[in-house]
């Protein structure tokens, strides 16, 4: 009976449930719930980062409907079975594992890189201050303390010498007096350094992401992250607060994948370029008045160089990390709106932040890490020398390329400069060749100052002039424009034509008179004396001699010839108001009188008649100048009009513009200059030039010479570069070099070596500073005691293998 009792009672329980379900009465929720729910759906909704959208299995649950007479109690244990078999639907597709399995791998995750992310907000977007680090503080105190005690030690060393008479060494003490003042403010050198780049940082930051009012600084490393994954508003929109970097990761498309991805290549290996970038800078920061005394001590300023390389790569790997985060996080932005490259390709951002990662890590594997293992293997000189080496082989590449755009460009300004950056790149070169053995040559130099040079003649140590007197520094080329020349216009028509034209014109035929100067009073008197009716056909000019007959006073010219005038200067012509064209001879016209007439006169000579000027070209050139335009009429139709008589070209005056400017382009020739390279340092290729000024034997070679304001190199045309050398060789041949010292002492090279010859020869070649040729002759010993040590040690090192060997057999 109870057994009835029961099923009966679930019976009418599932009918209730099912009579519910048809009635159309809403359970109204609490306002407390119904704020709850709205809450929730705004959580659920921001996890999913726009244009992302919730998975098309999702279902939301729709809100149950119940009869006003059906108990809570029944409706509450209604939902618990729908919620039973919802949950046995999930397991039994896989969707509760999942779930499960994906909840399990964020949980790791976010534990994982919770200890990270006070790496990521005190030192990835910005270089940390390390001024006001305790550790660095006083770490740096203590190292201070210990300079500034060693460099007063050497500074009252070299001013006890000075005070001796040792002025030489004036030098050294402004090095140890430079380093003492740089080693108490090294470390607020180094803290301005970290604000400018992080003042450079925040304003980049501004204009890449396009938001202002954002205190970059005090971001958390979670919001770092999140940007990343979904834009700006992960820095803006509180919303996102309530997730975890993993929650909001794995809501993505890609879902654990982007996670582990995210994880394993962006964020784990930044976080370990964030932490190593500090530690460097602290450890640079503490130690840097160790290297600075270093470099007072040994005169090796490679220590300093190598030093300023590091630190300057190690900024700027903080730099570039902050920028490729603002990039993705405009790019993740702009995304979400539907905007930019991302958005055209249909791929999340994300993945290409991914893959960006893996290459910066490249870059700055080349860029930084490997100078800075480098730099670890060499701790004193932090690899200086090598650093100025690669410096001046980018240099003499980039010059390179610069002299070839110099080249295609026709400038000569550029070339030249190219030019010089290649000499400056070399001597780079050869400056890091020194660094390497500067500390034994500045052991030395000191112990040649204190001996007064006895110390080099017991090392051997020869002086030589320099092995190259002139050496090319390479080629600059110029395009030169040749200036076409012109001959008179002239009219390209018959006689009869142009009568005929210029009669329509209103111009008539006339004789054209030039009358001696002897003759002219008489002429003057002469003519007073002709009847009126004649005056209008007679123009005469006593100041100029020419007198114009015109109609029927053209019978005046025999009678004038009977009674003595000279008239053989007589010309044929069309006239009119002061403008004369000749018929005679070549057909040109001739303004007889300065006026306003005249000249329209002959802008109506123009305009009705063909007028061709001559272009004055070198023998040959004429026609060849012709023939090639023929070939172009289509690009220029005026060429069908030009001119070829008797190897003379005549242009078109109405397209003589355009004419002469093609012609010039057509006849402008490359001009070579070679640039010549004097010894280094020596100064004495002035006063060659002005001897040769003097001596006016050459003086067109010296017009031409473009001698550099240093003296260090001039440039020669290329045909005048065979005088050159013949004249330059001439020049120094029976002439002495000298070097004057920093004391006013003159050296003089006898037998390898320098001997006070006391003043400047008579005629001498002034080759600079002693000290350094000391130096250059010094650093060669040095160098070459070094290539003997290397040969040695290899042989030593083979006659111990062959004694070895022939123990072995016996």
């Amino acid at each position: 009976m109870r057994q009835r009792f029961w099923v009966l009672a679930v019976l009418i329980l599932l009918l209730l449930g099912f009579t519910s379900n048809l009635m159309t009465v809403t359970v109204q929720a609490s306002p407390s719930q119904a704020i709850a729910i709205k809450q929730a759906g705004v959580k659920i909704a921001s996890a999913l980062p726009n244009p992302t959208t919730a998975p098309s299995n999702t279902e939301v649950p729709a809100e149950r409907e119940t009869s006003w007479y059906i108990p809570g109690w029944v409706d509450d244990m209604i939902q618990k079975v729908d919620e039973m078999i919802q949950s046995f639907k999930d397991l039994m597709s896989g969707k509760l594992i999942k779930d499960a399995i994906e909840g399990l791998v964020v949980l790791l995750v976010d534990e994982l890189m919770s200890p990270l992310y006070d790496a990521f907000a005190q030192s990835y977007l910005f270089t940390p201050q390390i001024a006001e680090i305790a550790l660095v503080q006083s770490g740096w105190s203590l190292f201070m303390i210990i300079g500034l005690v060693l460099l007063f030690i050497g500074i009252s060393w070299l001013t006890f010498k000075i005070i001796q008479g040792k002025k030489d060494l004036g030098s050294l003490l402004k090095v140890f007096l430079v380093c003492f003042v740089a080693t108490y403010f090294s470390l607020t050198a180094l803290n301005i350094a970290n604000v400018g780049i992080n003042w450079i940082a925040s304003k980049m930051f501004e204009g890449i992401i396009g938001t202002s009012g954002i205190a970059y600084e005090g971001l958390e490393g979670q919001q770092i992250l999140k940007a990343m994954i979904v834009g700006a508003d992960g820095i803006t929109d509180a919303a996102y607060a309530a997730q975890t970097l993993g929650e909001l990761t794995v809501s993505t498309s890609g879902g654990i994948f982007n996670l582990l991805s995210y994880l394993l290549l962006v964020v784990l290996p930044l976080y370990v370029v964030a932490v190593l970038k500090t530690l460097v800078l602290i450890f640079m920061a503490i130690l840097v008045n160790l290297w600075i005394t270093q470099s007072a001590y040994t005169g090796k300023m490679e220590t300093l160089l190598g030093f300023a390389n590091l630190y300057l790569r190690t900024l700027l790997v903080g730099l570039i990390c902050g920028l490729h985060w603002a990039v993705f996080v405009k790019m993740q932005t702009d995304y979400g709106e539907g905007e930019g490259f991302c958005a055209a390709l249909g791929i999340p951002p994300i993945i290409f932040a991914i893959l960006s990662a893996l290459t910066l890590l490249v870059f700055f594997f080349f860029f930084w890490l490997r100078p800075l293992m480098r730099a670890v293997q060499h701790p004193v000189t932090l690899n200086g020398a090598q650093v100025l080496d690669s410096v001046g082989k980018w240099g003499e590449r980039t010059s390179t390329s610069l002299d070839s755009m110099g080249k295609r460009m026709g400038s000569e300004g550029v070339q030249k400069k190219a030019l010089s950056m290649q000499e400056a790149s070399k001597r780079m070169q050869q400056a890091a060749d020194r660094m390497r053995t500067q500390r034994s040559v500045g052991k030395d130099k000191l112990a040649s100052s204190l001996s007064g040079g006895l110390s080099e003649s017991v090392q051997g140590i020869a002086y030589h002039e320099p092995e190259e007197w002139l050496s090319e520094g390479g080629q600059i080329h110029v395009d030169a424009l040749q200036e076409l020349e012109f001959g008179e216009s002239e009219i390209k028509s018959s006689a009869l034509n142009i009568s005929e034209v210029l009669g329509d014109e209103g111009f008539r035929s006339v004789s054209l008179l030039k009358a001696p100067v002897a003759q002219r009073k008489l002429l003057t008197e002469k003519l007073s004396t002709l009847k009126k009716e004649y005056q209008e056909d007679v123009q005469w000019d006593e100041r100029t001699g020419e007198l114009i007959l015109a109609g029927p006073t053209l019978d005046m010219l025999p009678q004038l010839e009977r009674e003595g005038f000279d008239v053989s200067a007589v010309r044929e012509g069309m006239y009119k108001d002061g403008a004369f064209v000749d018929l005679n001879g070549t057909a040109q016209i001739s303004l007889l009188t300065d006026s306003k007439e005249a000249e329209h006169a002959a802008e109506q000579i123009k305009e009705a008649l063909p007028l061709y000027t001559q272009a004055k070209l070198p023998q040959g050139k004429a026609a060849s100048a012709y023939h090639a335009l023929q070939e172009r009429v289509d690009e220029y139709p005026w060429v069908k009009d030009l001119l070829l008589e008797q190897d003379v070209l005549w242009l078109p005056d109405d397209h003589l513009e355009e004419a002469t400017e093609v012609l010039e382009g057509m006849l402008a020739q490359t001009t070579r200059k070679i640039r010549v390279n004097f010894p280094r340092h020596s100064r004495f290729a002035a006063s060659m030039i002005a001897d040769w000024e003097r001596s006016g034997t050459v003086e067109e070679l010296a017009e031409v010479l473009q001698l550099a304001k240093d003296e260090s190199h001039a440039y020669i045309p290329e045909e005048h570069y065979s005088e050159f050398q013949k004249k330059y060789e001439s020049y120094r041949k029976d002439r002495i070099p000298y070097w004057r010292a920093k004391d006013g002492a003159v050296y003089v090279i006898k037998d390898r070596v320098p001997v006070n010859y006391g003043q400047p020869p008579l005629d001498g070649l002034d080759m600079g500073s002693f000290e350094q040729l000391q130096k250059e002759m010094l650093h060669r010993h040095e160098r070459q005691r070094m290539k003997e040590s290397q040969q040695a040690n290899p042989a030593k090192a083979q006659d111990v293998a062959k004694a070895k060997a022939k123990g072995q057999v016996k």
